[in-house]
């Protein structure tokens, strides 16, 4: 069992470095099936590879050295959860905010869950209303002391 935890973690590593890390959409290719299953606070459904490859780029975008330190990795079963800080300067445009050049430093949360050595889905949570108020935003609408 040890070495099927240990290769499961090593996919999710993959997955980190392969999209949030390097945006390396070829790489992305040997990682996640074709088609997976998202899911995020908003709501959940089936995502084919090519929309999620485009969600990454525009993040890498907006973020150019956006970067996921991951403190640990969980497995059980066929789930990896893991979890850490998100780092990145905000120089794109984001839900409608201009670049700020302000950096970003948030945590994240994810479940991925693996089918014939690629992650086939996919539970994420990160914190959007402290991106939101690091570059500048106040998601609630106060005004700045």
């Amino acid at each position: 069992m040890q070495s099927d935890e240990q290769d499961l973690k090593e996919i999710a590593r993959r997955y980190v470095e392969a999209a949030w890390n390097e945006a390396d959409v070829d790489t992305m290719e040997d990682v996640l099936t074709e088609q997976q299953v998202y899911h995020d606070p908003t709501g959940s459904g089936e995502e084919p590879l090519s929309e999620f490859k485009s969600f990454i780029l525009g993040y890498h975008e907006t973020f150019p050295d956006l970067h996921f330190e991951v403190d640990r990795y969980i497995q059980e079963d066929d789930y990896v959860a893991f979890w850490g800080q998100v780092t990145g300067t905000h120089e794109g445009p984001f839900m409608g905010i201009e670049p700020t050049g302000e950096t970003i430093d948030i945590m994240g949360i994810n479940v991925v869950r693996v089918k014939d050595g690629k992650v086939a889905e996919r539970w994420a949570n990160f914190d959007l209303f402290g991106i939101l108020q690091q570059i500048g935003h106040d998601p609630l609408g106060r005004a700045e002391p």
